[in-house]
Protein backbone atom coordinates (compact mmCIF):
# COMPACT_ATOMS: atom_id res chain seq x y z
CA UNK A 1 0.00 0.00 0.00
CA UNK A 2 1.60 3.47 -1.10
CA UNK A 3 1.96 5.99 1.77
CA UNK A 4 -0.47 8.76 2.24
CA UNK A 5 0.66 12.27 2.98
CA UNK A 6 -1.51 15.27 3.92
CA UNK A 7 0.22 18.74 3.53
CA UNK A 8 -1.51 21.63 5.42
CA UNK A 9 -0.29 25.05 4.21
CA UNK A 10 -1.86 28.24 3.56
CA UNK A 11 -0.20 28.84 0.74
CA UNK A 12 -0.10 27.46 -2.75
CA UNK A 13 3.75 27.32 -4.04
CA UNK A 14 5.86 25.41 -1.66
CA UNK A 15 2.78 22.40 -0.73
CA UNK A 16 2.60 21.86 -4.70
CA UNK A 17 6.26 21.58 -5.08
CA UNK A 18 6.38 19.16 -2.10
CA UNK A 19 3.64 17.21 -3.26
CA UNK A 20 5.44 16.90 -7.14
CA UNK A 21 8.52 15.71 -5.30
CA UNK A 22 6.45 13.34 -2.82
CA UNK A 23 4.32 11.92 -6.04
CA UNK A 24 7.88 11.32 -7.94
CA UNK A 25 8.86 9.38 -4.65
CA UNK A 26 5.93 7.37 -4.92
CA UNK A 27 3.68 8.73 -2.44
CA UNK A 28 -0.14 9.31 -2.57
CA UNK A 29 -0.63 13.34 -1.25
CA UNK A 30 -3.48 15.34 -0.51
CA UNK A 31 -3.19 19.05 0.19
CA UNK A 32 -5.24 20.80 2.44
CA UNK A 33 -5.22 25.02 3.14
CA UNK A 34 -5.52 25.62 7.01
CA UNK A 35 -9.58 26.87 6.87
CA UNK A 36 -10.34 23.28 6.30
CA UNK A 37 -7.60 21.18 8.13
CA UNK A 38 -9.88 19.96 11.19
CA UNK A 39 -9.15 16.66 13.00
CA UNK A 40 -12.53 15.14 11.57
CA UNK A 41 -10.62 15.90 7.47
CA UNK A 42 -7.61 14.46 8.92
CA UNK A 43 -9.44 11.50 10.21
CA UNK A 44 -11.45 11.44 7.10
CA UNK A 45 -8.70 11.51 4.67
CA UNK A 46 -6.93 8.86 7.09
CA UNK A 47 -2.95 9.91 5.92
CA UNK A 48 0.13 7.85 7.52
CA UNK A 49 1.79 11.36 7.83
CA UNK A 50 0.92 14.56 8.10
CA UNK A 51 3.39 17.91 6.81
CA UNK A 52 2.18 20.68 8.55
CA UNK A 53 3.33 24.75 8.21
CA UNK A 54 3.86 26.07 11.81
CA UNK A 55 2.44 29.45 10.18
CA UNK A 56 -0.93 29.29 9.01
CA UNK A 57 -3.55 32.33 9.02
CA UNK A 58 -6.68 31.22 9.36
CA UNK A 59 -5.19 29.05 12.51
CA UNK A 60 -1.85 28.20 14.18
CA UNK A 61 -0.05 24.95 13.75
CA UNK A 62 -0.11 24.47 17.40
CA UNK A 63 -3.57 24.61 17.59
CA UNK A 64 -4.10 22.13 15.09
CA UNK A 65 -1.43 20.21 16.71
CA UNK A 66 -2.83 20.23 20.03
CA UNK A 67 -6.45 19.28 18.12
CA UNK A 68 -4.81 16.71 16.60
CA UNK A 69 -3.19 15.38 19.72
CA UNK A 70 -6.19 15.75 21.80
CA UNK A 71 -8.13 13.26 19.12
CA UNK A 72 -5.03 10.41 20.12
CA UNK A 73 -4.05 10.97 16.21
CA UNK A 74 -1.24 8.74 15.85
CA UNK A 75 0.11 10.42 13.02
CA UNK A 76 3.46 11.11 12.59
CA UNK A 77 3.53 15.03 12.17
CA UNK A 78 6.34 17.01 10.36
CA UNK A 79 6.74 20.71 11.34
CA UNK A 80 7.71 23.29 8.83
CA UNK A 81 8.50 27.12 9.90
CA UNK A 82 10.41 30.26 9.32
CA UNK A 83 11.01 30.09 13.18
CA UNK A 84 13.38 28.52 15.54
CA UNK A 85 13.32 28.01 19.29
CA UNK A 86 10.12 28.67 20.22
CA UNK A 87 8.38 26.75 17.77
CA UNK A 88 10.49 23.78 17.99
CA UNK A 89 10.01 23.71 21.67
CA UNK A 90 6.20 23.90 21.69
CA UNK A 91 6.13 21.40 19.25
CA UNK A 92 8.32 18.51 21.12
CA UNK A 93 6.45 19.83 24.37
CA UNK A 94 3.12 18.48 21.76
CA UNK A 95 5.02 15.14 20.90
CA UNK A 96 6.37 16.15 17.15
CA UNK A 97 9.48 14.93 16.35
CA UNK A 98 10.76 17.00 13.39
CA UNK A 99 11.14 20.48 12.40
CA UNK A 100 12.35 21.77 9.41
CA UNK A 101 13.53 25.85 8.93
CA UNK A 102 12.46 27.27 5.96
CA UNK A 103 14.31 27.14 3.52
CA UNK A 104 14.75 23.13 4.40
CA UNK A 105 16.67 20.85 1.55
CA UNK A 106 13.81 18.71 0.19
CA UNK A 107 16.12 15.47 0.71
CA UNK A 108 15.81 16.29 4.60
CA UNK A 109 12.22 16.51 4.46
CA UNK A 110 12.26 13.05 2.72
CA UNK A 111 14.57 11.58 5.46
CA UNK A 112 12.21 12.80 7.88
CA UNK A 113 9.19 10.90 6.16
CA UNK A 114 10.72 7.85 5.49
CA UNK A 115 11.70 7.53 9.05
CA UNK A 116 8.44 8.38 10.42
CA UNK A 117 6.72 6.00 8.51
CA UNK A 118 9.42 3.06 9.09
CA UNK A 119 9.27 4.40 13.17
CA UNK A 120 5.07 3.80 12.64
CA UNK A 121 5.37 0.37 10.90
CA UNK A 122 7.61 -1.10 13.78
CA UNK A 123 5.05 -0.03 16.00
CA UNK A 124 2.58 -1.48 14.56
CA UNK A 125 4.34 -4.42 14.18
CA UNK A 126 4.94 -4.62 18.07
CA UNK A 127 1.25 -3.95 18.81
CA UNK A 128 0.10 -6.60 16.61
CA UNK A 129 2.32 -9.10 18.46
CA UNK A 130 1.28 -8.00 21.76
Amino acid sequence: MVPHILVIDDQISLPRFIAMELHAEGYQVSITSDHVAEPSLVQELNPDLIVLNWELRCTSGLNLCRQLMLDDNQVPIVIITTEEGGSYRLALELGVQTCLTKPFLMNDLLKAIEYHLKHKKQKAKCSIRS
